[in-house]
């Protein structure tokens, strides 16, 4: 065995992890988990390893790492114990695990069994952890919001990355998509859609509540607790994000992720002039939304018919082979599965070889694409993978993470960052229903970052 294969799979890379990072979380627990989200996109290649035939990546091990520490900390009484409420994201966490682990009566054969335990592990039971270290260790507002600065940078180096592939023609999809390092153009936009989201936002802020705090500098002072001060720097910081995240987003020409975006922004537009601490009179916020809806309607209207004009033509074409084709063949076949197993469900990670056997028979023709990893539809996924169980315990998180976001009083640097969370987690929902983020290693991470954000904050206000 040559040293490559024994430093990625055997004794050196967990050992060297665990220390490492075990040093980190020992000493600045707060730091190690507010860091995290910067290595979310490296659970591939050479950032994986076995211990005793079963795989990991450096980012499980780091949240591992993190949790074990915890726990020992908490048994030498380290931490204080904080106000917290988790009994109300107890029922549907534990309905979703229920759905997945029912799942495995679905499975054929004992590679299915390794295959939905492995699907629980990479991408609910680390994210939990990380989502129950949130609530747990963060201290503060400020701490929340580096979690989401950290994994703004990690956004941006993948938007980066993706500009650089375009530039020198190396794209990997077959239609020359800019997709980052990933396989898909669409998950690379899943990845940076949130964070830019979060950059946006912050720049409304900077530029729409400047009357409450006296200038410019008043906003950046305030904005969360007087928790960061103006700097030239850091507004020309926030713009560069924004930019680079918005250029990759375009050359990723996904516009299930672009109609997400506007959506979402919009949405927040509305609530911040209607019905928000900073609301207009009624006549003025009707001008600004009108203007707001403009801008983005022709932004966004020139990021789809530019971006890729023959992808734009066929989005309205169900005849022949296009996105819009392919998802309405999809949607069918998964629903007829429903009706077949509406209750366990097909069991995760079956979908794909479940519909290259049964798609030509249900649609009764060749379906476009025979081989589908997922039905396109995140509520779709959730009932074919975990269940009825699991599908209700998802729909109850998620509106129980709205609910806690407006639950929360005043207008400070709490209330305005579970607001920004709140965005981030429509984006994440609204471009669910034409695609399937969350099911996959660090759009797992991402989404539970969110709701453990919004969980912590509600305990912070």
């Amino acid at each position: 065995m040559d040293f490559s294969s024994f430093f990625q799979y055997q004794f050196f890379l967990p050992v060297f992890f665990f220390v490492l990072w075990g040093i980190v979380s020992w000493g600045w627990p707060v730091v190690s988990v507010a860091l995290l989200p910067l290595f979310f996109p490296f659970y591939f290649g050479v950032m994986k390893f076995s211990i005793f035939g079963v795989p990991f990546t450096v980012v499980e091990w780091m949240v591992y790492v993190t949790f074990g520490v915890f726990v020992i900390r908490s048994f030498f009484s380290q931490f204080k114990r904080q106000r917290d409420q988790r009994s109300s994201f107890f029922i549907p966490i534990a309905f979703i695990f229920s759905g997945l682990f029912l799942g495995l009566f679905q499975a054929e054969n004992s590679k299915d069994v390794f295959s939905i335990l492995g699907i629980i592990k990479g991408w609910f039971v680390v994210p939990i952890l990380y989502f129950f270290l949130m609530q747990k260790i963060l201290p503060s507002c400020r701490s929340v919001r580096r979690c989401f600065e950290w994994y703004s940078i990690s956004a941006f180096s993948l938007a980066l990355f993706g500009i650089i592939q375009y530039i020198f023609h190396f794209t990997t999809t077959p239609d020359g998509r800019v997709s980052g390092p990933f396989e898909s153009a669409n998950y690379l936009a899943f990845y940076i859609v949130p964070a830019l989201v979060f950059v946006l936002i912050r720049l409304w802020h900077l530029f729409f509540i400047q009357h409450e705090y006296h200038g410019l500098a008043g906003v950046f002072r305030r904005l969360f607790h007087v928790e960061e001060r103006y700097s030239p720097v850091a507004v020309v910081w926030h713009i560069l994000l924004a930019a680079t995240m918005l250029v990759t987003l375009y050359l990723t020409r996904s516009f299930g992720a672009e109609l997400a975006l506007f959506l979402a922004f919009f949405g927040y537009a509305l609530y911040h002039l209607f019905f928000s601490h900073w609301k207009l009179g009624r006549s003025r916020a009707f001008f600004n939304v009108s203007v707001v809806f403009l801008i983005l309607t022709i932004f966004v209207s020139v990021f789809f018919v530019t971006a890729d004009p023959g992808k734009f033509r066929q989005m309205f074409n169900v005849s022949s082979q296009s996105s819009s084709s392919v998802r309405l063949e999809v949607w069918k076949v998964s629903l007829n599965f429903l009706v077949q197993h509406p209750i366990l469900g097909v069991g995760a990670g079956r979908f794909q070889d479940k519909y290259s056997r049964e798609a030509q028979s249900i649609l009764g023709k060749k379906p476009y694409e025979s081989a589908m990893l997922h039905p396109h539809n995140i509520f779709l996924m959730f009932w074919l993978s975990a269940g009825l169980l699991g599908f209700i315990g998802f729909l109850w998180l998620s509106v129980l993470l709205f609910y806690h976001v407006f639950r929360i009083p005043g207008h400070d640097g709490a209330k305005r960052l579970a607001l920004i969370s709140a965005v981030m987690l429509s984006t994440i929902l609204i471009h669910g229903l034409v695609d399937t983020p969350l099911w996959k290693n660090d759009l797992a991470l991402q989404f539970w970052m969110v709701a453990g954000a919004i969980a912590r904050l509600r305990n912070i206000a």
